[in-house]
């Protein structure tokens, strides 16, 4: 199916997308679900549920060097392959790579698991996430499947999970009721504390100092165990 931003197909592009970051690359491949932007050095795999606005940046104003042709990795994404986010997230598992999810800080490690509607993500730093589909903003694959930051296997390595997950992402929180977690770690309205209770798609949250904070699944961007 043809689509709108098939016309930017092989140019260098501006692009906004959800908490008004701008990308700068060149666009090498789309779909009706997907974008895939070359910044110069990596390719990153944009929902276009997330894209706000795409512009063609004819002056180059960065210098970005972007070769004319591409050898694509036939092993995240085959080559007659129509693309679409769940494919992308499946060949996703067990790779180490870079999602973007919070507006200010991108996530490291790699998706162990894919429920209904949404991840589980396995990170050196935080350890074990939950994080919604609806979230992720952009998929970055490392180059020749690197650690983040250079760890060792000692300290971080792949491992496939048997663990039994809840389906969607809203029984998840009724199994992390008045357990202590984390929400949307790194970002301005944070909130560490105990779900203590659940009402359709509000939860109230209770914060150290006993303060009762009320919010809405649907903002819920990252969750974890401290």
């Amino acid at each position: 199916m043809e689509n709108l931003i098939q016309e930017f197909d092989k140019e260098i592009v501006k692009m906004e997308i959800t908490g008004k970051k701008i990308l700068k690359g060149k666009i090498i491949d789309n779909s009706s679900e997907l974008v895939v932007l070359f910044d110069g050095k990596e390719f990153l795999y944009i929902p276009v549920c997330h894209i706000h606005e795409i512009k063609i940046d004819y002056f180059n104003e960065d210098g970005l060097k972007i070769p004319s042709t591409f050898t694509r990795d036939i092993n995240f994404i085959g080559k007659n392959e129509e693309m679409t986010f769940l494919k992308v997230l499946t060949k996703s598992l067990g790779i180490y790579l870079e999602i973007h999810v919070l507006n200010n800080q991108p996530l490291h490690g790699y998706i162990s698991n894919i429920l209904d509607d949404y991840i589980v993500f396995q990170s050196p730093i935080y350890k074990m996430m939950f994080i919604p589909i609806r979230h992720v903003k952009i998929i970055v694959p490392n180059n020749q499947n690197q650690k983040p930051y250079l760890l060792s296997d000692g300290d971080f390595s792949i491992n496939v999970s048997n663990e039994n997950f809840p389906s969607t992402f809203d029984a998840l929180i009724g199994i992390l009721k008045n357990k202590l977690t984390v929400l949307n770690i790194g970002e301005k309205n944070n909130f560490t504390g105990l779900i203590c209770e659940i009402k359709g798609t509000m939860i109230a949250f209770q914060t150290a100092k006993e303060n009762i904070i009320y919010y809405n699944l649907q903002h819920i961007k990252t969750i974890h165990n401290p």
